[in-house]
C-alpha cells in the first residue's frame, strides 16, 4: 500500500458518520425474514419505484441490524 493511502486510512474515523463523512444517503429497507426455519432475510429498499430496478439482499438474520441502533 502506497504511503498516501495508508495515510487516508489511518486519517478516517474507526466509527465514520454515514452520512458526513462516507456521503451515505440512508434510505428505509423492507427486511423479511423468508425460509421454512426463518434462516435468510431477504432486504428491499421501503419506495415501491425502486422495486421496479430489482434491487435487494440477502443476507443470514444474524448479520442483519439497524445502523440507526447501533450508535
Amino acid at each position: 500500500m502506497s504511503k498516501s493511502a495508508v495515510e487516508s486510512w489511518e486519517s478516517v474515523s474507526s466509527d465514520p458518520d454515514p452520512k458526513e463523512d462516507l456521503g451515505y444517503d440512508l434510505q428505509p429497507l423492507s427486511v423479511i425474514t423468508v425460509g421454512e426455519r426463518d434462516e435468510q432475510c431477504m432486504i428491499l429498499p421501503s419506495d415501491a419505484d425502486h422495486l421496479a430496478d430489482d434491487e435487494f439482499m440477502v443476507a443470514d438474520p444474524d448479520v442483519v441490524c439497524d445502523l440507526h441502533e447501533r450508535r
